[in-house]
């Protein structure tokens, strides 16, 4: 990282100053030094710029507009001679080149300083992108009514005194909008590129082509918007529910909106990747050409969501399409990256075809994995040739990699580092910490619903894009971060902000602040302050911040307690234990926690100290039994699926079927857990249940068995027994219980026997089973 010398040599940076909301930047500068004072803009502030400018004056025009729509002062807009310019003076807000003296070295194309006095405010960069980040943070310090659509009466507009020098982590800091399985207006991608650029994001990666939907222009092959964009129904409910609601969905943007969106973005320096996908996800090109399949169809654009078998056939003609198609895209797009896709692409259709078969032998690949190789090389060529380069999600990989391309990794970090430690640039994007579809709260039953998962704003803030092992010239090869929002259950604009935000700003945050910076805590009290300028935004966020979590223990007495916590710890909870919404005259929660003697339903939520109720009510039935709260042993520990906290399994929260974190989930292995009930007790029941979702991988298990011991070593058993039905294909909740009748036991063992490798007919056959587990109860 280049430091700036002489203008900042007194920077020594106070993460502290960040606990005050006044320097509530998002994301977090590199360095910040804070001073007494403010400079206060009014009526006769300027904004000046340099002399032969062009690049700076739409900048001061986007400040001069905010003040204009949110005060009503027009701020005039002067240009100066640089040369001239020795220091702020006359109260006005100053755009000018950092000087170059005692010895300092040039800010790098994203770098900025801001320096705030009470005689004036200076921008400095080496660039107009650098300008136009200083800006963003500027912006940033004003009031939050600064980004209002309309007069707001009564506010000093301060800039509080400090010294910025800023420079991004990463270069490539992106988000994706996946507009095939569902079309969002042209409004929308603005508004989307404009809370990228506030967040100092640089990179849209536009989804532009799936089963579900064609939605650009390719005026060559008209009958891909004709036909390929419109589907004559949508999934409702979830997948593996197999409903449709019977209305016909579709919509496409021209080659003129898409040269308007793109011209937009450039104003707000962020860059259009644009997505065709390929060999897979084609559905909707092939119901449109169906010639470019190996069956030749009937196609049609699909209707349900996943991965469908049929792709593009990898035929001269095909190659010739994807050639006049990219043609045209690269027309259109400035960008140096297009991206191909290249993920999930079943090898079923090439296996059954007699071209591919005889492509094969004739190019003396050993397997369709690394015909889908020569697929993507063909395609990289051609890019490569057109002065482009390409970007693939991790499946590209497979087979041998292409020659010049970027991985985009997806299925964890795994396809990153195999990548650079080719010498390839990746781009980390792992599902665990950047899919942005997946729910957020620690309540999925009180959200829209979603495609599954848990992934809420703590662990994407935790992410660290650059894998550790890594040799420094590895590292280089890091590219960046981005986050997904994928859209099958995703119908709105409304529903995409609410999925997107606060969660990109906590991206935003790991794409630009260095590592050793982040600090979770202080974001969320600068992200407070950044919550009222999204609502002064219209951004519909989510506040999953303000939920309220629970967890069970044992107290002193052996008894059951269900203990609150709040992520912000000046919210004040209150709850009920009858069910009834919890208001500001509800009880206040106290640390020592509820004692539970039986079954109950807890709602709690935070509340501001004036009483303002700030996020959802918690929701949550308590099974109460022998249990609840006990510690226990597992021989194999869950992957990624702990139930929400340690000891999830008798937290006396039992799994929910939409929410997958309730679970504790073993991929590929068995339960057999060992509970210590504390003391030797009489044991008549013992309860569990256990989660089946086959198009998740999730499968009931083969069989369980339950034992019992009074010293955890010699154990007897109480029942053993088969579970029927295991291969059915509908999500469910298989609820068992054993009888122990009576017998003695502190110590309670539950096995049950994971179903194995996937069976052949399933799309993951071959791989492991997950088991997924929850509450387990003892009476």
């Amino acid at each position: 990282m280049k430091k700036i010398i002489g203008l900042l040599s007194l920077i020594a940076f106070s993460f502290l100053s960040f606990a005050q909301n006044k320097y509530a930047i998002i994301p977090k500068p590199t360095q910040l030094v804070t001073s007494n004072g403010e400079f206060l803009v009014n009526a006769q502030t300027k904004i000046l710029i340099p002399n032969n400018t062009p690049e700076i004056r739409p900048l001061a025009e986007m400040l001069a507009e905010r003040f204009l729509v949110t005060s009503g002062m027009a701020l005039s807009i002067e240009a100066f001679e640089p040369t001239s310019f020795t220091s702020i003076k006359n109260k006005n807000i100053v755009f000018a080149p950092l000087s170059n003296k005692n010895g300092e070295q040039k800010l790098g194309e994203e770098d900025y300083t801001l320096k705030v006095e009470t005689n004036g405010i200076l921008l400095s960069a080496a660039t107009s992108k650098g300008d136009f980040y200083a800006l963003q943070s500027l912006l940033q310090l004003l009031p939050s009514q600064i980004f209002s659509s309309s007069l707001e009466s009564s506010v000093r507009w301060a800039v509080p005194n400090c010294t910025i020098f800023d420079h991004p982590r990463y270069s490539y800091r992106g988000m994706m909008l996946d507009v095939g399985r569902h079309f969002f207006p042209i409004s929308f991608v603005k508004k989307y590129i404009d809370l990228l650029a506030m967040h100092k994001m640089n990179t849209f990666h536009w989804h532009l082509t799936d089963d579900q939907g064609w939605r650009i222009e390719i005026k060559k092959y008209p009958k891909l918007t004709e036909i390929g964009s419109k589907r004559k129904e949508t999934m409702k409910g979830h997948y593996d529910e197999h409903q449709f609601d019977g209305k016909p969905y579709g919509g496409f943007y021209t080659q003129e909106q898409i040269a308007e969106v793109i011209k937009y973005a450039q104003k707000k320096y962020v860059t259009i990747i644009p997505e065709i996908e390929m060999p897979g996800h084609a559905m909707a090109a092939l119901a449109a050409y169906p010639e470019l399949g190996c069956s030749k169809g009937p196609y049609e654009v699909g209707t349900k969501w996943g991965v469908y078998d049929d792709v593009f056939c990898p035929s001269e003609q095909t190659f010739s399409f994807l050639e006049d198609v990219l043609t045209e895209v690269i027309a259109l797009f400035p960008s140096n990256y297009i991206h191909i896709g290249g993920d999930e692409c079943p090898k079923v259709s090439w296996k059954n075809s007699q071209f591919c078969q005889d492509l094969m032998k004739k190019e003396g690949l050993k397997d369709e994995h690394e015909l889908q190789s020569y697929f993507v090389k063909r395609i990289d060529k051609f890019l490569t040739s057109k002065g482009k380069k390409m970007i693939g999600w991790d499946e590209i990989l497979e087979g041998g990699i292409s020659p010049n391309a970027t991985i985009m990794s997806w299925r964890g970090i795994e396809g990153g580092i195999d990548a650079v430690k080719q010498n390839h640039d990746a781009i980390m994007t792992p599902g665990a910490y950047c899919y942005i579809d997946h729910y957020q709260s620690v309540d999925p039953s009180s959200e829209p619903q979603a495609i599954g998962g848990y992934l809420p704003l703590e662990k994407v803030y935790s992410y660290d894009p650059t894998p550790s092992g890594l040799t420094p010239e590895q590292a280089k090869h890091i590219l960046g971060v981005q986050a997904n929002l994928w859209t099958e259950y995703i119908p709105s604009t409304e529903q995409a902000e609410y999925m997107a935000y606060p969660r990109a700003s906590a991206l935003a945050e790991v794409a630009w602040t260095a590592n050793s910076a982040k600090d979770y805590k202080d974001f969320a009290t600068r992200l407070k302050t950044h919550f009222e300028r999204l609502r002064y935004l219209a951004v519909n966020f989510a506040k999953s911040y303000y939920d309220i979590s629970a967890t069970s223990s044992i107290n002193v007495k052996g008894q059951a307690i269900i203990k609150l916590q709040s992520t912000d710890n000046q919210t004040i909870i209150r709850y009920t234990t009858d069910g009834s919404t919890p208001t500001e005259k509800s009880l206040v929660y106290q640390s020592t926690g509820i004692v539970a003697t039986q079954d109950a339903i807890i709602r709690a939520a935070a509340f501001s100290p004036k009483g303002e109720k700030l996020g959802k009510d918690l929701n949550k039935y308590f099974y109460i039994n022998k249990a609840t709260g006990r510690k226990y042993t597992l021989e194999s520990q869950p992957k990624n699926y702990t139930g929400g906290e340690t000891f999830g399994l008798t937290n006396g929260v039992k799994g929910e079927e939409e929410n997958l974190a309730t679970w504790v989930g073993f991929e590929g292995k068995d339960l057999d857990v060992t509970i210590d009930l504390g003391k030797i007790s009489d044991l008549n029941k013992v309860s569990f249940a256990f989660l089946r979702s086959s198009s998740s991988w999730i499968m009931l298990p083969r069989e369980v068995e339950v034992l019992i011991s009074n010293d955890g070593k010699k154990f007897t058993s109480v029942k053993k027994m088969s579970l029927g039905n295991i291969d059915a294909e509908e999500r469910a909740i298989q609820q068992l219980s054993i009888a122990a009748n009576g017998q003695k036991g502190r110590y309670v063992k539950v096995i049950a026997k994971n179903y194995g490798n996937l069976p052949d007919k399933h799309p993951g056959k071959g791989y492991p089973a997950w088991l997924f587990v929850d509450e387990i109860g003892v009476e």
